[in-house]
């Protein structure tokens, strides 16, 4: 017999989404805000809704490299380094309602946002030479007033709550913020805590108490206290992780979403972690994807992932992504004959192992080569458990998957019986 229980469902369900992003290239950032899903995609930012629907598309912009939407909504910033800009839009017409001017700082490259003050940092590659620059967006006019840096390259910077952190190099620079002042508070080296390629990318508690850093050639990310400037725990630490990429935090900050590098081709590459267990919330096992930008909108998780297949850019909707899911398992005979009717069992169970009820599950039939037949729905019984019948005509191996969509209170869940049907 072969049985197999799977508590998160490994492919896009149907309240999921996997959209396609057209012909483009570009830094994949992404940004929610007004109601609407923002991406960067070097001359244009693509636009959905937050269902995953493409909706519209921004031009006028050159070599996009970072967006962030204010705390309302309501206004949208690019950092252009193709035309030397921060461009301001309004997310509701979609217009460019100022353009401003950083000629004298080429290259802008990261943003960050603290009420009305907009940080930017710049630097262009070839010539070595990085800084940062604040923006008061309450003015009609904003003028740059750069800090007093002068990092090799453009460094990462992050804000929330009264803390500003930059990766300056391989220095971690935690600054207190009072509107558009900054008092450095500290500085952590990397080189002394092993971290010999930097910080990778940096995401911050809500309210600026902890950073959360991701160089790309650990096999763990880790969380820093910025009050006392330590590092309190690691998370994530797994044999066959070859590195951690992008990273954010949930609008609560129980949750961290981070997308990953394996040596296996089938390993989830974006995790959910519990920022005070550290144990895994969620695994997403989108199989031939290189995951981008990654950002929350409320319970649901969207990602710019690329097919590494074809190199392809897609928009990824995880919806209720930070919910529990319920537990599936189905067991059936792991070999057949053609003509013969093959019996599954099996049980649903929701995420703190209570009955569910009568729920409806659906059943899909894989052939080897991806080819899917759907098969009736089945209907559990009020403690979860279920039984159906197939009868498969032909020699092959087939998988037949079962699970249950997302529900208001739950994520979906998925489980797999393999089944090698031939006449010998």
């Amino acid at each position: 017999m072969t049985s197999l229980a799977v508590s998160q469902a490994t492919t896009a369900t149907a309240a999921d989404s996997l959209t396609h992003l057209g012909d483009v290239t570009g830094s994949s950032d992404v940004a929610v805000g007004g109601g609407k899903v923002f991406v960067a995609m070097d001359d244009r930012i693509i636009v959905a809704d937050t269902e995953g629907t493409l909706t519209g598309v921004i031009t006028g912009v050159s070599e996009t490299r970072d967006l962030v939407t204010s705390p309302d909504g309501t206004r949208l910033y690019a950092a252009l380094k193709g035309s030397n800009e921060v461009a301001e839009i309004n997310t509701t017409d979609l217009a460019i309602t100022r353009r401003i001017n950083l000629t004298a700082y080429p290259c802008p490259n990261r943003l960050a946002l603290s009420g009305h003050w907009l940080w930017v940092s710049h630097g262009c590659p070839a010539t070595s030479s990085g800084g940062a620059l604040s923006l008061d967006m309450s003015l009609s006019t904003p003028q740059p007033a750069p800090m007093s840096i002068n990092p090799v390259n453009a460094p990462q910077i992050v804000a929330a709550g009264n803390t500003l952190v930059l990766a300056e190099d391989k220095d971690l620079r935690v600054y207190d913020m009072q509107g558009g002042t900054v008092t450095l508070r500290g500085t952590i080296d990397a080189y002394d805590h092993g971290l010999w390629n930097g910080w990778g990318d940096i995401a911050l508690a809500p309210d600026g108490s902890t950073a959360y850093t991701a160089p790309g050639s650990a096999n763990d990310f880790e969380a820093w206290d910025l009050t006392t400037l330590t590092r309190t725990r690691s998370y994530g630490k797994e044999e066959g992780v070859l590195g951690y990429r992008s990273i954010t935090v949930s609008p609560d900050g129980a949750q961290i979403a981070v997308s990953r590098d394996t040596n296996d081709v089938d390993d989830e590459p974006l995790v959910l972690f519990d920022v005070n267990t550290g144990a895994k919330a969620q695994t997403f096992g989108e199989s031939l994807l290189w995951t981008h930008g990654l950002a929350f909108s409320d319970s649901d998780l969207f990602a710019v992932v690329e097919k590494t297949i074809d190199r392809s850019l897609h928009l990824l909707r995880l919806h209720g992504a930070r919910l529990p899911s319920c537990k599936l398992v189905v067991t059936g005979p792991e070999k057949s004959q053609p003509g013969k009717t093959i019996t599954f069992t099996g049980q649903l169970t929701e995420h703190d192992d209570s009955a569910p009820g009568v729920q409806q599950l659906t059943v899909a039939l894989r052939r080897w080569d991806g080819t899917t037949t759907m098969l009736p729905d089945v209907t559990t019984n009020a403690d979860g458990t279920y039984t159906f019948s197939h009868t498969p005509y032909l020699e092959d191996e087939w998988s037949y998957d079962v699970y249950r969509e997302n529900t208001p209170d739950s994520r979906s869940c998925k489980a797999s019986a393999i089944v090698n049907v031939s006449r010998f």
